[in-house]
C-alpha cells in the first residue's frame, strides 16, 4: 500500500520529538484518502521504538507513568465489556503488536484464550500464526505503524476464521486536537506512524480488503494523553492544564460529530 500511495497533497510537516528531531512530511493521497509519512525506502526504523524515550516505554516520569497504568487499567476495562460477548464466545484470539503483552494478560486472566505477537519486539516467544485459526485479532493502535498495511490487513485476514473478526484502533486526524496542535500533534508520531486516518479512510480501506463495519466505539482517555504530550512539544507551560482542557473540548466535541481523538472498530470478515 505504501508504494502506490500518491503524493496528491502536502498536508504538513512535523518532526519526530522523541527519538531524532527529524523532520518528515505527510501527503494526502486523494483516491484513498490515506495521509501518510514520507520516509527513506532504506531507512531502518527499528531505532524509533528501541529508544528508551519512547512511550510507553519512558519511565523518567514517575507522575506520567502511574496515570499511565490507572488509565491502562480504566481502558482494559472498558475494552472487555464493550468487546465480552465476542471475547467470551471466541476460541482463540489474536492481540497482533501485543507490545508488553498487558491486555492479554489482562484477558487471560478471565480465562480467556489469547495468543500474542509483536514484529518489534525482540527475543519474545512469537505465535506462530496459520491459516483459519483466529475467531478474533486485534489490533490496538497498530494498522498506522504497519509499512505495507494493505499487504499486512490481506496476510491477517487469512489468518481469521470465517465470520472472523478484527479489532482496529487508531487515531482520528479529523478530531479537535490535532486541529489545535497541528504539527505538534502528538499522534502524528513521525515515523512511527506511517499512515493516519480518518473515520472514511479507514472504513473504505477496510471495506476494500474484505471487512464490514460492525460498530465504532472511542477511547476517551486518548485525548488527554495525546493532548498532554503535544503540549509538552510546544512547550505549553502548563501541559496538564492545556492537556484537561483539550482533551475534554475534545471529547465533548466527539460526542457530537463522533470525531473523537482516537476510537477502536470492530470490523467483520466478509
Amino acid at each position: 500500500m505504501k508504494q502506490i500511495l500518491k503524493k496528491d497533497k502536502k498536508i504538513l510537516s512535523t518532526k519526530d520529538y522523541i527519538v531524532s528531531n527529524e523532520t518528515y512530511n505527510l501527503y494526502l493521497d486523494l483516491k484513498t484518502k490515506i495521509v501518510w509519512t514520507e520516509i527513506n525506502n532504506q531507512q531502518n526504523l527499528n531505532k524509533y521504538y528501541e529508544n528508551a524515550n519512547y512511550l510507553p516505554h519512558n519511565k523518567n516520569s514517575e507522575l506520567l507513568s502511574t496515570l499511565y497504568k490507572i488509565s491502562q487499567i480504566i481502558m482494559f476495562s472498558y475494552k472487555y465489556n464493550v468487546l465480552r460477548k465476542k471475547l467470551q464466545s471466541s476460541r482463540i484470539i489474536l492481540d497482533y503488536g501485543s507490545g508488553d503483552g498487558q491486555f492479554a494478560k489482562y484477558l487471560q486472566k478471565k480465562n480467556i484464550n489469547v495468543h500474542t505477537y509483536d514484529p518489534i519486539i525482540k527475543n519474545q516467544n512469537k505465535t506462530q500464526l496459520t491459516d483459519n485459526q483466529y475467531d478474533i485479532i486485534m489490533l490496538w493502535h497498530v494498522l498506522e505503524h504497519i509499512l505495507d498495511i494493505q499487504a499486512g490487513i490481506l496476510t491477517l485476514r487469512k489468518k481469521l476464521r470465517n465470520n472472523g473478526v478484527v479489532v482496529v484502533a487508531v487515531p482520528n486526524r479529523d478530531c479537535f486536537d490535532s486541529k489545535v496542535y497541528k504539527n505538534y500533534w502528538a499522534a502524528w508520531d513521525v515515523p512511527r506512524h506511517l499512515h493516519h486516518f480518518n473515520h472514511k479512510s479507514l472504513i473504505d480501506f477496510m471495506k476494500n480488503n474484505g471487512f464490514s463495519l460492525i460498530s465504532k466505539h472511542p477511547l476517551f482517555l486518548d485525548s488527554y494523553y495525546i493532548s498532554y504530550l503535544s503540549s509538552k512539544y510546544k512547550n505549553s507551560f502548563f501541559p496538564w492544564i492545556s492537556s484537561l482542557i483539550i482533551g475534554t473540548i475534545s471529547n465533548i466535541l466527539g460526542a457530537i460529530t463522533s470525531k473523537y481523538s482516537s476510537s477502536f472498530y470492530v470490523f467483520k470478515k466478509d
